[in-house]
């Protein structure tokens, strides 16, 4: 019988009533829903994505366990007839649980997507409180209720938010269990790996080795430790693939039932999924359709209507241009695939270190096996043993999803965040580059024209395995460095805010935050700076009150600039949205974290709504010099004139202190008023002396204005620096600015501005030559708070080639103070010099000044 005869007595099986309505009906559900939103019915479809996945889960779930079970004893009489030999089936066993422990205890568990990974669990959020699949953007848990404030359709599946809502009520609604749940799943998926490559090969060793090569990827053990989808793919995949052995085996309509719902439920791990559902479908045919029965349109029908939940979220989001930044999605496929190859064999930096999170090895084991496979398909078909030619088909429409995925996101594996789609091709990578090393210690174990001896193979095969696995644990310092995702500004951002608030007792707060579903996936009440700002002052005082004061303000990535995050990357900025939110509420800092590429994250409690104006607390008139008068013998004096203007109630509970070079002139209470001081200048440093204003909330520790004058003491013959001639001078980046930073802005350093200085860069070197007049030199010098970003940076002080003065390493919010003995100097040099890279190493020389 020739193929297109096979073919036509396959369909004419399904030509019965039975079959013809299921079918119709398994087509006509993803057709209905895609075309739905085309026909002006997307707010239909809106609502579907909301309401039908949970109880269409919970259907799933329940059938599922109920059919395993109804089959269990066939399934154990199968299992018997697919183990291999003991002696691998331990063995397997054994490197599974050796590999979880390895990551386990070597790899921190933390997430690597933040944004996408608290999705799911804001997902689940409003599942288990709700029973609605939407994400809950912003919300407020109280007495064992959320009160989502806002919520969207989340354009992720939604699989992996269901198990989470299968666990909350064993484990709790925090869901920090999920990191040691996903470990738990590294084992299993390793062992079912093995299991289906051994009912479909018969080849132990073989399943052995790929899966064990699988499970060795550097991005496989760090994903199995966060709690993204993708290791939740790579276990469903494994599943299915046993389970679609089963069935093909048994042949039943309840095995096929099954399966279906098995494979319904793999299509919610990612959109793109669903297309590798096709290489299941079409190599189930020939069973499903061997005669007219009801595997196939039960089969059908089960596929179909327990994928709505997947096929309403593509729906829906259809259209929708989720990517940004240099490349937008779609055509750049072949871009994209050549640079994550490209990655993916970075060779090792000079250290011996992983520069990513893949091993070379691998990949070109990899290239070698496909060309393996692809000849022994193509030998293999002219001598009508077509095997490996159906395990590359299978393998080849399996992957469509790979197309999809690449042709469907923007930017590359150079994008740290990308890395973690490889979980998707690693699995079959691990099947084809074994297939070459199994053959091989298979040919080695065999005697010339005799039997294979399985006692030379499995010696093989440990040694192969002890050392593939010693590549992967030599590694131990990059697993433990954390080398995947080391540069995710965001989930860096999380990660040292719970470190944050472990430090803290216990208690019910509330975050007012740029992606407030990040908090509430832990079940932590969140709601956006936009959201806060639309509350009443007596709305305000009511949340203070309830949280009795733990109402905390996070300004994060979000709120800095576009210089922040990567130029292929999906984000935006809210900078101004920030800027004006801290303009109009009164807020307290509570502590500063430096994360990386430009941006801190800040943290201060929120105390309300200013209800006074912060442009009018203080306002000072230039420094003026008072002469001497001789006829009252009055020394000459300073005179500092301010005015405090505030007359708001909340005034008296402020504090203003006002002090000359860090000396307290007067300290007192806040008084709406206008006010003269009179310093003698004769107390008068050199150079230059700093008259500085502080107001400072007593009731809330709030610094609410720091303004400070300057006043230039010449005697003696006192010069800035700033007015004396460079000799010369050499700088890595940018040019040197007089009186302003390196980019040209107002001296800045921790909150203070300045008016004379010396804008410079790290590396930098700056002479002067003071021909042995001078006896002092003294400045400030500290980072510009425009560029926040720098490892730390270090000046010295250098007379003559000899060192005179030098300060530790210093970082953004550091003001140090220098002061050198130049007697007798002829050149004078000020250096500065980056602890690491020089990157945002803007160094601000203050107030420098030569005194004779």
């Amino acid at each position: 019988m020739n193929i297109k005869d096979a073919i036509l007595r396959l369909f004419k099986n399904l030509a019965h009533p039975a079959g013809i309505f299921g079918t119709l009906v398994a087509i006509a559900i993803p057709f209905l829903i895609y075309l739905a939103p085309n026909i002006k019915h997307r707010e239909t479809i809106r609502q579907m994505d909301l309401n039908w996945p949970l109880p269409l889960f919970g259907i799933q779930f329940i059938l599922g366990i109920v059919l395993f079970c109804f089959l269990s004893k066939d399934f154990r009489e199968w299992l018997k007839g697919i183990l291999p030999a003991k002696s691998v089936s331990i063995m397997t066993l054994v490197f599974a649980v050796a590999i979880s422990i390895f990551a386990g205890t070597q790899i921190e568990a933390r997430h690597r997507v933040q944004s996408d990974e608290s999705v799911f669990m804001a997902v689940a959020q409003n599942m288990y409180y709700n029973h609605e699949s939407g994400t809950c953007n912003q919300g407020e848990f109280d007495n064992g209720t959320l009160s989502c404030k806002s919520t969207s359709n989340s354009f992720k599946t939604k699989g992996l938010s269901f198990l989470y809502y299968l666990g909350m009520p064993l484990f709790g609604s925090d869901l920090h269990w999920i990191f040691t749940a996903e470990l738990l799943m590294l084992p299993l998926a390793f062992l079912l790996m093995f299991l289906a490559i051994v009912a479909w090969t018969r080849q132990p060793l073989l399943a052995f080795l790929a899966s064990l090569l699988m499970a060795l990827q550097p991005t496989v053990l760090f994903q199995f430790r966060a709690m993204s989808v993708e290791p939740l793919y790579i276990f469903l995949s494994a599943l299915a693939l046993f389970v679609f052995k089963w069935a093909y085996d048994r042949n039943t309509v309840w095995h096929w039932t099954l399966l279906a719902l098995i494979l319904a439920f793999f299509a919610q791990t990612r959109q793109e999924t669903i297309f590798c559902i096709f290489a299941f479908v079409l190599f189930a045919l020939p069973k499903l359709l061997n005669k007219k029965d009801y595997k196939a349109p039960v089969f059908f029908v089960t596929l179909s209507l327990f994928s709505i939940p997947a096929l309403l979220t593509i729906s829906y989001f259809q259209g929708f241009g989720f990517q940004g930044g240099e490349f937008e999605a779609h055509g750049h496929f072949f871009e994209d695939l050549a640079k994550n190859w490209e990655v993916m064999t970075t060779k090792l930096d000079k250290n011996g270190n992983l520069t990513n999170p893949f091993l070379s090895y691998f990949n070109y084991l990899f290239a070698i096996g496909g060309i393996y496979l692809t000849f022994r398909a193509i030998n293999g078909a002219r001598k009508r043993n077509f095997t490996y030619l159906k395990i590359l088909a299978f393998l080849l429409l399996y992957h469509l999803q790979t197309y999809v995925i690449l042709e469907n996101v923007s930017g590359d594996f150079s994008i740290e965040i990308n890395q973690r789609y490889s979980l998707v091709m690693l699995p079959t990578m691990a099947f084809v580059a074994a297939l070459p090393v199994t053959h091989m210690i298979q040919y080695f174990a065999t005697p010339t024209g005799g039997k294979l001896n399985s006692k030379t193979a499995f010696v093989g095969m440990l040694i192969a395995a002890l050392l593939f696995t010693g590549w992967t644990i030599h590694y131990k310092k990059n697993f433990n460095d954390n080398i995947m995702y080391n540069r995710n500004h965001l989930t860096i951002e999380e990660h040292e805010i719970l470190g944050w608030l472990k430090e803290l007792p216990q208690a019910d707060r509330f975050f007012i935050y740029g992606r407030p579903w990040h908090f509430v996936g832990y079940g932590m009440s969140s709601i956006h700076y936009d959201n806060a700002r639309r509350m009443t002052n007596s709305e305000m005082k009511e949340l203070i009150e309830k949280y009795k004061g733990e109402v905390y303000y996070i300004r994060g990535l979000d709120c800095w600039d576009s210089h922040t995050y990567h130029r292929k990357a999906v984000e935006h900025r809210i900078a101004t949205t920030c800027d004006v939110f801290e303009r109009e509420m009164d807020l307290t800092g509570v502590k500063n974290i430096l994360i990386t590429n430009n941006y801190w994250v800040q943290i201060a409690k929120f105390n309300g709504r200013k209800n006074y104006n912060p442009q009018r607390i203080i306002t000072t008139s230039e420094l003026e010099v008072v002469p001497a008068d001789s006829a009252t013998k009055k020394a000459a004096t300073l005179k500092i004139h301010y005015e405090l203007k505030e007359k708001s109630s909340v005034a008296a509970n402020w504090n203003i202190m006002i002090s000359v070079n860090d000396k307290v002139l007067e300290q007192g209470l806040y008084k709406f008023g206008s006010y003269d001081k009179e310093v003698n200048l004769a107390s008068l440093q050199p150079g230059f002396n700093q008259v500085r204003f502080v107001i400072q909330d007593l009731s809330t520790k709030s610094k609410l204005a720091d303004v400070s004058k300057f006043y230039f003491e010449a005697a003696n013959g006192a010069i800035a620096l700033t007015d004396y001639p460079i000799e010369n001078h050499k700088q890595e980046w940018g040019n040197l600015h007089r009186n302003e930073s390196i980019e040209g802005n107002k001296l800045s350093v921790n909150g203070q501005s300045f008016i004379n200085g010396i804008g410079t860069h790290a590396s930098s070197t700056t002479i002067f030559d003071v021909a042995k007049k001078f006896a002092t030199v003294k400045f400030s010098v500290g980072l510009d708070d425009e560029s926040l970003c720098s490892e730390g940076v270090g000046v010295e002080v250098l007379g003559d080639g000899k060192s005179l003065a030098k300060t530790p390493f210093f970082r953004n919010g550091e003001l140090h103070n220098v002061e050198a003995n130049i007697a007798g100097v002829q050149k004078l040099t000020i250096r500065s010099f980056p602890k690491e890279g020089i990157n945002c190493s803007h160094v601000d020389i203050i107030n420098p000044v030569f005194i004779p």
